[in-house]
């Protein structure tokens, strides 16, 4: 007795009877600890609050989170009846916790009876800085006969009651063999742990949980278990194992067979095939093997691919998986990928981080195990895959042949290798053998033995190219050329014949390539040249003018002639124009206006300016596509964003069509005004399309790529032909059973001709294919002496052209960044700094004299190490767009646009550039530094709103 009161023992309460509130019908008692108040009562009932508030012992959550807990309290919800303990399944969150979840696998209830099982071997599979996670051990039958039942000392558990204990335990073997919980008076479910398993837990300081397949095991390496396994296991969810069993088919087990042994090679095999099975068996193989720490990287080229890819990769691979892309590292606070490398195994990555991560040397090439390149075709020119592997070839020169092995091994995926410009069979085996060196490939696999097989899995799309006329009455668009002629007049009162002839002189054809080429090279080039402020002024309104009239003619080309005056109306409404307008721009601007009224009645007069039979074709494709098919699927793909909005909107205007609804789907990359969509938009057009709430899905040519929907059976390609390699992966993109492939092709653009020259190539492309396969089996030693004569060339070539880049960088002088519309000065080239490696901003003090500065209700683009979209700013002379506003280190940053700027040297000789990595030819941008950060402070805020 203390103070009147019993002192309570955990002996007596084990003895003392439960309520009725305690449900333990047909199960034991589990001890209660210390932690349990149980003044005044030996038991406290669990009420339906389970205040818990100063206790030792947490309540649990939805998510069940018992991170470092030793028992876990009973809840309302744990129904126990005529169960010793009910096994967890996968709904059960265990982010954070000590033992992995279960999966659908570790389904105990019900189950038939399994033999013992012992473990034979353990291997560390999975290590990482504190703890090795997963280590699996390989399960035999066990045979009594092998070890005398007298000195082998074994307990009986059921998978869930080892489970269930080992969630709220201290990670202590011996608790875990000693506790009454885990008597087992059912034998029909139970495994056996020997002695032998028991001393290497107990060396270990390991917890084992049992399962009908294998043994899961997680160590501490140092220090105390529970306090190295916390951090370490916040990585862990229910997204890291897999819930689906991976089952290839005989082609693909061919395919995957090269790559398994450890070669490097290139696998070509048919949209839908399933590519990406391949390479998942190939990862689970690589990760399997022994030896050296496995790290594998899926390189992708654009962001929706590497989501679409990470999915997959998490149904079927039991592994730790990080996503990095420009989306992921917008939403997520990292910037360097090596801190990552122990927490994860396998990363999926756009091609792009991982090539700003080897330049800036966050990562080696051989920081990794495995490569593996999802549309290896891209490997060629400057790409970001060529870009990767030029590391790689790089190192592997330094490197001699014994030390090679250090290398990773590199496995590419495509449908179609591609021809390159070659236009004979020798031409083409010459592209061929390129690709293979610059992937360092040693093989070329294709099916050769699983070819029936692979034929009644995989739907070929029926292809139809459909030559359409043009217009027969077209009063819209002879206008609006008219208007472009009478505006081309002005050119000669800007004086830019000084500085260029062929300016005054554009071409006579308009509303196509030809046109806006001229634009773009010859006008935007004599722009720059311009040194009167004036002149200046005016030529960039004119070509302004020109512009926004050939976009408009090209619409009108695609689409309806009042969509056609929409944009041109839009664009000129848009076009910012000083308050004090010169001559030039009062004129140009009267022109448009007093025609407006006649364009817009030829725009809606049907008998002056007859229907577009691209669109009328494309109806008629659609209603007898679902005439045969109600629920079929079709992707329409274009060559812009602004058209994919327009035929979007022609869908739901056209009576025709509007129960077959439609949906646009665009990259991200741009703004939502220019037709861009955010990454949650992308998703959520797909689940909508996939569901069948939208039949048809209206795409850019990021859709081309890697876009898997299986009820696809209707794929057209809207007016325009690419090369060899997009008409294939566009094709492949109808994957149902009797899907058409159609090509829409205007007679006025050689549409057809183009893409039958295309079916030309793919022919020339698989002969090219079977010589270099030849080669290969004929003599693979002479291929691998030629592929490294060839690399070596490669590499050759690369340093010249780095030497003479470096040489063409001045060294010294300034170059002054000027507005291009009307010469206003807004820094120096030595004041641009960059900032995550990727956006140019000027940090000159004296910059908020020369724009004006809006803010936005909330950003673009949310981050949390930058904000980009935070608002916008203009010139303050003639009030056109320059660039936007990033708030990054607290900081409201101007992000300048190349495209609004003239670079201009010492002699007052300019350029104008279309991306920033071009102006590495007149000078460099540093990375911000903490001194500049320092200085912005001093002198307070670079802008002001």
């Amino acid at each position: 007795m203390k103070n009147g009161r019993r002192e309570t023992t955990r002996s007596s309460l084990q003895k003392r009877p439960f309520t009725e509130k305690h449900q333990t019908i047909r199960r034991k008692v589990r001890p209660l600890t210390t932690n349990h108040q149980t003044i005044r009562r030996k038991v406290r009932p669990l009420t339906r609050n389970h205040q818990t508030i100063r206790r030792k012992v947490r309540p649990l959550t939805r998510n069940h989170q018992t991170i470092r807990r030793k028992v876990r309290p009973l809840t309302r919800n744990r129904q126990t009846i005529r169960r010793k303990v009910r096994p967890l399944t996968r709904n059960h969150q265990t982010i954070g916790r000590k033992v992995r979840p279960l999966t659908r696998n570790h389904q105990t209830t019900k189950t038939k009876a399994k033999k013992p099982i012992q473990v034979s071997e353990v291997h560390e599979k999975y290590p990482g800085p504190n703890i090795a996670v997963g280590a699996h051990g390989k399960l035999s039958p066990y045979d009594a006969s092998e070890e005398d039942a007298e000195t082998r000392e074994k307990k009986t558990y059921t998978d869930s009651e080892v489970m269930d204990y080992s969630i709220g335990s201290d990670l202590n073997f011996d608790d875990l063999l000693s506790s009454d919980l885990m008597k087992s008076k059912d034998s029909s479910e139970v495994v056996e742990i020997s002695k032998q398993t028991r001393e290497r837990s107990q060396a270990n300081k390991s917890v084992f949980t049992e399962s009908t397949t294998e043994v899961k095991v997680l160590y501490s390496r140092n220090g105390d278990p529970e306090e190295s396994l916390s951090d370490d296991l916040q990585r862990l969810s229910k997204n890291d194992i897999p819930n689906k069993t991976l089952k290839l088919r005989q082609y693909q087990l061919e395919q995957a067979e090269k790559p398994m042994s450890g070669k490097n090679c290139i696998i070509i095999s048919p949209t839908g095939s399933g590519k990406t099975y391949v390479a998942i068996r190939i990862i689970q193989h690589h990760l399997e093997e022994m030896g050296k720490i496995k790290k594998t990287v899926f390189i992708v080229d654009k962001n929706n691919l590497a989501n679409q890819q990470s999915e997959k990769i998490r149904d079927h691979v039991e592994c730790r998986l990080k996503v990095i892309s420009g989306d992921s590292q917008r939403e997520e606070d990292f910037q360097e990928i090596k801190p990552l490398l122990p927490q994860y195994d396998v990363f999926v990555v756009t091609a792009q981080m991982l090539v700003n991560a080897l330049i800036r040397r966050d990562v080696s090439i051989v920081s990794f195990s495995m490569l593996i390149f999802d549309e290896c075709h891209h490997c060629y020119g400057s790409h970001p895959f060529q870009q990767i592997m030029n590391h790689y070839i790089d190192v592997k020169q330094e490197l001699s042949k014994e030390e090679e092995s250090q290398l990773p091994q590199v496995v590419g995926f495509t449908a179609s290798i591609g021809v390159g410009k070659a236009k004979t069979v020798e031409k083409a085996t010459e592209h061929v053998q390129t690709i293979m060196s610059n992937m360092d490939a040693e093989y070329l696999v294709t099916v050769q033995e699983n070819k029936a097989d692979l034929g009644r899995h995989v739907n070929s799309p029926e292809q139809f190219i459909k030559e359409v006329p043009i217009r027969r009455r077209d009063a819209f668009g002879e206008r609006v050329k008219v208007l472009m002629t009478t505006t081309e007049m002005y050119l000669e009162d800007t004086d830019v014949e000084v500085v260029d002839r062929n300016a005054v002189k554009p071409p006579s054809s308009k509303g196509n390539e030809q046109y806006t080429q001229w634009l773009e090279e010859t006008l935007l080039k004599s722009l720059a040249k311009l040194t009167k402020s004036e002149a200046t002024r005016s030529l960039y309104t004119l070509r302004k003018y020109l512009e926004i009239y050939n976009n408009g003619l090209i619409h009108h080309s695609y689409a309806r002639a009042t969509d056609a005056l929409y944009c041109i109306k839009s664009g000129i409404e848009n076009l910012k124009l000083a308050k004090n307008e010169n001559e030039i721009e009062k004129r140009v601007k009267a022109l448009f206006e007093e025609e407006y009224v006649a364009l817009e009645e030829c725009a809606l007069d049907r008998e002056r300016t007859a229907e577009n039979p691209l669109l009328l074709k494309l109806k008629d494709i659609i209603i007898a596509r679902y005439a045969e098919e109600s629920n079929m699927r079709g992707i329409v793909f274009v060559r812009t964003r602004i058209l994919a909005n327009i035929l979007v909107s022609w869908m739901d205007s056209t009576k025709e069509l509007q129960h077959i609804k439609a949906r646009k789907y665009t990259g991200a990359q741009a703004h939502n005004i220019d037709g861009g969509m955010t990454k949650h938009e992308q998703i959520n057009a797909i689940e909508l399309f996939k569901d069948g709430q939208f039949k048809i899905i209206v795409a850019t040519t990021i859709a081309e790529e890697g876009l898997d929907i299986r009820e696809c059976n209707l794929v057209v390609r809207y007016d325009y032909a690419g090369n060899p390699i997009s008409m294939v992966q566009a094709r492949g993109r109808g994957r149902a059973e009797n899907s058409h492939f159609y090509v829409l092709a205007s007679a006025e653009k050689c549409v057809a001709e183009r893409e039958r020259n295309n079916t030309f190539k793919e022919t020339m492309m698989e002969e090219a294919m079977k010589k270099v396969q030849q080669q290969i089996d004929d003599n693979h030693d002479a291929f691998l002496v030629k592929q490294r004569e060839l690399q070596k060339v490669a590499k050759r070539e690369r340093d010249v052209a780095k030497r003479n880049k470096s040489g063409r960088v001045v060294q010294h002088g300034q170059f002054s960044l000027r507005c291009l519309k009307c010469s206003t000065f807004l820094c120096m080239s030595s004041e641009l700094r960059k900032l995550l490696n990727a956006h140019h901003a000027c940090i000159s003090e004296d910059i908020k004299n020369s724009i004006i500065c809006k803010k936005f209700s909330k950003p673009g683009y949310p981050g949390d190490d930058i904000e980009m979209g935070v608002g916008q700013f203009n010139c303050k002379e003639c009030n056109v767009k320059l660039g936007t506003i990033a708030l990054y280190k607290d900081i409201f940053f101007p992000i300048l646009s190349i495209k609004a700027l003239k670079i201009e040297d010492d002699m007052e000789k300019g350029d104008t550039l279309k991306k920033w990595n071009l102006v590495e030819k007149y000078f460099h941008v540093p990375e911000i530094t903490t001194e500049d950060l320092e200085n912005i402070g001093k002198f307070g805020r670079l802008l002001e709103f």
